[in-house]
Protein backbone atom coordinates (compact mmCIF):
# COMPACT_ATOMS: atom_id res chain seq x y z
CA UNK A 1 0.00 0.00 0.00
CA UNK A 2 1.51 3.34 -1.10
CA UNK A 3 1.76 6.17 1.38
CA UNK A 4 -0.30 9.28 0.47
CA UNK A 5 1.68 12.43 -0.26
CA UNK A 6 0.82 15.23 2.14
CA UNK A 7 0.74 18.85 1.08
CA UNK A 8 2.32 20.06 4.36
CA UNK A 9 5.58 19.20 6.12
CA UNK A 10 5.22 17.95 9.71
CA UNK A 11 7.47 17.90 12.79
CA UNK A 12 10.84 16.25 11.93
CA UNK A 13 10.34 16.69 8.15
CA UNK A 14 11.04 20.43 8.56
CA UNK A 15 14.67 21.12 7.48
CA UNK A 16 14.81 24.88 8.19
CA UNK A 17 16.85 26.08 11.20
CA UNK A 18 14.27 28.71 12.18
CA UNK A 19 10.48 28.90 11.73
CA UNK A 20 7.95 31.71 12.08
CA UNK A 21 5.17 31.04 14.61
CA UNK A 22 2.39 33.46 15.64
CA UNK A 23 4.59 34.29 18.69
CA UNK A 24 7.56 35.22 16.46
CA UNK A 25 10.66 33.63 14.93
CA UNK A 26 11.82 30.56 16.89
CA UNK A 27 14.44 27.84 16.38
CA UNK A 28 12.92 24.70 14.85
CA UNK A 29 14.05 22.55 17.81
CA UNK A 30 12.26 24.87 20.28
CA UNK A 31 9.09 24.89 18.15
CA UNK A 32 9.12 21.06 18.04
CA UNK A 33 9.56 20.96 21.82
CA UNK A 34 6.56 23.32 22.29
CA UNK A 35 4.43 21.18 19.93
CA UNK A 36 5.39 17.94 21.75
CA UNK A 37 4.56 19.48 25.16
CA UNK A 38 1.06 20.35 23.87
CA UNK A 39 0.79 16.92 22.16
CA UNK A 40 0.22 18.64 18.79
CA UNK A 41 2.03 18.80 15.43
CA UNK A 42 4.30 21.50 14.03
CA UNK A 43 2.98 22.11 10.50
CA UNK A 44 4.55 24.23 7.74
CA UNK A 45 1.83 26.47 6.26
CA UNK A 46 4.00 28.46 3.82
CA UNK A 47 7.36 27.01 2.78
CA UNK A 48 8.23 29.74 0.26
CA UNK A 49 8.76 32.53 2.82
CA UNK A 50 11.95 32.92 4.79
CA UNK A 51 11.79 31.62 7.52
CA UNK A 52 8.91 29.16 6.76
CA UNK A 53 5.58 30.02 8.39
CA UNK A 54 4.44 27.27 10.78
CA UNK A 55 1.52 26.60 13.05
CA UNK A 56 1.12 24.27 16.03
CA UNK A 57 -2.10 22.26 15.59
CA UNK A 58 -3.73 18.82 15.47
CA UNK A 59 -2.95 17.92 11.84
CA UNK A 60 -5.52 15.11 11.48
CA UNK A 61 -8.29 17.41 12.72
CA UNK A 62 -7.09 20.19 10.36
CA UNK A 63 -7.23 17.87 7.30
CA UNK A 64 -10.62 16.47 8.38
CA UNK A 65 -12.15 19.96 8.74
CA UNK A 66 -10.62 21.03 5.42
CA UNK A 67 -12.07 18.07 3.50
CA UNK A 68 -15.48 18.09 5.21
CA UNK A 69 -18.31 19.14 2.92
CA UNK A 70 -20.53 21.94 4.20
CA UNK A 71 -24.12 21.03 5.03
CA UNK A 72 -26.63 22.96 2.97
CA UNK A 73 -29.94 22.76 4.74
CA UNK A 74 -31.57 25.76 3.07
CA UNK A 75 -32.22 23.77 -0.12
CA UNK A 76 -34.84 21.57 1.57
CA UNK A 77 -38.13 22.61 -0.01
CA UNK A 78 -41.25 20.50 0.53
CA UNK A 79 -44.17 20.88 -1.87
CA UNK A 80 -47.87 20.64 -1.04
CA UNK A 81 -50.25 20.51 -3.99
CA UNK A 82 -53.85 21.73 -3.95
CA UNK A 83 -56.69 22.09 -6.40
CA UNK A 84 -59.12 25.02 -6.66
CA UNK A 85 -61.95 22.75 -5.42
CA UNK A 86 -60.08 21.33 -2.40
CA UNK A 87 -62.53 20.57 0.44
CA UNK A 88 -62.27 22.04 3.95
CA UNK A 89 -61.19 18.79 5.63
CA UNK A 90 -58.45 18.30 3.00
CA UNK A 91 -57.18 21.81 3.74
CA UNK A 92 -56.85 21.05 7.47
CA UNK A 93 -55.08 17.78 6.62
CA UNK A 94 -52.61 19.63 4.35
CA UNK A 95 -52.17 22.37 6.98
CA UNK A 96 -51.05 19.70 9.51
CA UNK A 97 -48.42 18.50 7.05
CA UNK A 98 -47.23 22.04 6.37
CA UNK A 99 -46.91 22.68 10.13
CA UNK A 100 -44.91 19.45 10.46
CA UNK A 101 -42.53 20.50 7.64
CA UNK A 102 -42.11 24.00 9.09
CA UNK A 103 -41.39 22.50 12.53
CA UNK A 104 -38.50 20.54 11.01
CA UNK A 105 -37.11 23.74 9.47
CA UNK A 106 -38.10 23.07 5.84
CA UNK A 107 -39.37 25.69 3.44
CA UNK A 108 -42.80 24.80 1.95
CA UNK A 109 -43.97 25.46 -1.61
CA UNK A 110 -47.76 25.48 -1.93
CA UNK A 111 -48.92 25.03 -5.52
CA UNK A 112 -52.39 24.94 -7.06
CA UNK A 113 -52.88 23.62 -10.60
CA UNK A 114 -55.73 25.01 -12.72
CA UNK A 115 -57.04 22.83 -15.57
CA UNK A 116 -59.47 23.70 -18.33
CA UNK A 117 -62.51 25.63 -17.10
CA UNK A 118 -60.97 26.01 -13.62
CA UNK A 119 -58.98 28.95 -15.06
CA UNK A 120 -62.10 31.11 -14.59
CA UNK A 121 -61.98 30.46 -10.80
CA UNK A 122 -58.50 31.83 -10.08
CA UNK A 123 -59.91 34.19 -7.43
CA UNK A 124 -61.53 31.25 -5.60
CA UNK A 125 -58.19 29.37 -5.68
CA UNK A 126 -56.27 32.41 -4.44
CA UNK A 127 -58.72 32.80 -1.52
CA UNK A 128 -58.30 29.11 -0.66
CA UNK A 129 -54.51 29.40 -0.64
CA UNK A 130 -54.57 32.59 1.46
CA UNK A 131 -56.83 30.81 3.97
CA UNK A 132 -54.29 27.98 4.19
CA UNK A 133 -51.43 30.45 4.69
CA UNK A 134 -53.37 32.20 7.47
CA UNK A 135 -54.04 28.80 9.14
CA UNK A 136 -50.30 28.07 9.43
CA UNK A 137 -49.31 31.69 10.19
CA UNK A 138 -48.11 30.98 13.75
CA UNK A 139 -45.56 28.43 12.47
CA UNK A 140 -44.34 30.08 9.26
CA UNK A 141 -44.15 33.32 7.33
CA UNK A 142 -45.40 33.66 3.75
CA UNK A 143 -42.79 35.00 1.33
CA UNK A 144 -45.09 37.43 -0.43
CA UNK A 145 -48.52 36.79 -1.89
CA UNK A 146 -49.14 33.71 -4.05
CA UNK A 147 -48.69 34.51 -7.74
CA UNK A 148 -49.61 32.85 -11.04
CA UNK A 149 -46.93 31.10 -13.11
CA UNK A 150 -48.63 29.79 -16.23
CA UNK A 151 -51.55 27.64 -15.03
CA UNK A 152 -50.17 27.30 -11.49
CA UNK A 153 -50.70 29.49 -8.45
CA UNK A 154 -47.56 29.27 -6.30
CA UNK A 155 -46.77 30.53 -2.82
CA UNK A 156 -43.84 29.91 -0.44
CA UNK A 157 -43.88 29.63 3.34
CA UNK A 158 -40.68 29.73 5.35
CA UNK A 159 -40.38 28.66 9.00
CA UNK A 160 -40.43 31.34 11.69
CA UNK A 161 -36.98 31.96 13.19
CA UNK A 162 -36.47 30.20 16.52
CA UNK A 163 -35.87 32.42 19.52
Amino acid sequence: MAKQKREHLLNTEIRATEVRLPEGIVKTSEALKIAQEQELDLVVINLSSSPPICRIMNYEKFIYEKNKKPKNKSLDIKEVKLGPNTAENDLTYRAKHIIEFLGKGHKVKVSMQFRGREMSFIDKGRALMLKLIVDVEEFGIAEGLPNMEGKKLIGFIKPKPKK
